[in-house]
């Protein structure tokens, strides 16, 4: 995690406690600016690989991740508040461990037609087998 922080020159920034901002809802405004799509696509790239141990990114990930194409300046900014809040959880992440007696829970939500561009639903899920999540 310090490696991605430092390569996209967010070590220094100040931590913050949430992935995103509350009810935020990006946008394809044509006329905002637009960011270099290939520092883009490597940005969000590294957040993706976190989600292997860090599923609580998740939801911020793909909001930013649907602008992949021509982001614009606040999608830029979503994602390194993304970065910013990893900053201030980095000793978070998910443990795997061996239990003797493991309990399957799993978890679910949606925001029906949270997509103010395509009026699409986003719904998530999560799986934990003991205290390790194995599907989200």
């Amino acid at each position: 995690m310090h490696g991605i922080l430092k390569r996209f020159k967010m070590d220094n920034c100040n931590p913050i406690l949430t992935p995103t901002e509350e009810r935020l809802k990006l946008t394809k405004d044509e006329s905002e600016e637009l960011v270099n799509s290939t520092d883009f696509k490597s940005l969000v790239g590294c957040l993706r690989y976190l989600t292997a141990t860090r599923p609580d990114i998740m939801y911020a990930i793909r909001l930013v991740n649907r602008f992949m194409e021509l982001p614009r300046q606040s999608h830029l900014q979503a994602a390194k508040r993304i970065l910013k809040y990893v900053k201030g959880t980095i000793s978070l992440g998910i443990l795997y461990t061996v239990l003797e007696d493991p309990k399957l829970v799993g978890y679910t939500d949606s925001a029906w037609a949270g997509d103010t561009e395509g009026r699409k639903r986003t719904s998530g899920y999560a799986f934990h087998l003991g205290i390790g999540l194995f599907s989200w």
